[in-house]
């Protein structure tokens, strides 16, 4: 007797399907399905932009510095050195004077208003997985100019296996306003250069 009336007074109240009821086995099915749905679509968007979501915070990370290892798709970047590349305007009639010849492999002038630098980087893959690269994976921008692409370097295009590394120089030009320049790979974190506005100096690891 007392447990009819218990039942009877959640029915009233709370309208609650006895345990054992075809109602209350359809509200289980449908919590356990509906769970098991947002499970899987909780997993899908972590797998489908797990990999999106790291290279993100990568990005928007503070800038490395000069010497420091910065977080790239597939590895790390690290800018070793950076030096100008100063070339004075050649002057004909000495080497005419002189007697010099000026056939042969002659470096191309910096244009007025322009300043070159090198930068000496090191490429290094992960653990496991395999980096690819290529000249046109780095960008350089800065305050004043249009991101861009080394001028040059022999640094080419391959791939680095794991837990190995590459090293190579690349030439930059950009105009000797540009300021606050940052250097990145693959939209990976960037590294700050540390070169002043005008033609500039020597920048080593550390920032000194």
């Amino acid at each position: 007797m007392t447990t009819l009336h218990i039942i009877a007074e959640k029915t009233e109240h709370e309208a609650i399907p006895v345990a054992g009821s075809p109602g209350g086995k359809a509200r289980r099915y449908r919590r356990l399905f509906g769970g098991l749905l947002l499970a899987l679509a909780v997993s899908a968007t972590l797998l489908v932009g797990g990999w999106g979501v790291i290279s993100s915070l990568a990005a928007g990370a503070p800038p490395a510095r000069i010497g420091e290892a910065a977080e790239v798709p597939g590895g790390i970047l690290r800018v070793e050195e950076v030096t100008p590349e100063n070339m004075a305007p050649m002057q004909m009639g000495k080497f005419a004077n002189k007697g010099m010849s000026m056939s042969g492999n002659i470096p191309d002038m910096t244009p007025d208003g322009q300043r070159r630098f090198n930068v000496d980087i090191t490429l290094a893959s992960a653990e496991s997985g395999v980096l690819s690269y290529s000249m046109e994976d780095f960008r350089l921008t800065g305050e004043g100019m249009k991101a861009t692409g080394p001028l040059r370097s022999k640094i080419g295009s391959g791939k680095i296996p794991a837990g190995s590394a590459v090293s190579n120089t690349l030439v930059f030009q950009v105009p000797e306003k540009a300021k606050d320049l940052t250097l990145s790979f693959g939209g990976g974190r960037p590294v700050a250069l540390d070169l002043p506005a005008g033609k500039g100096g020597r920048s080593h690891g550390g920032g000194h």
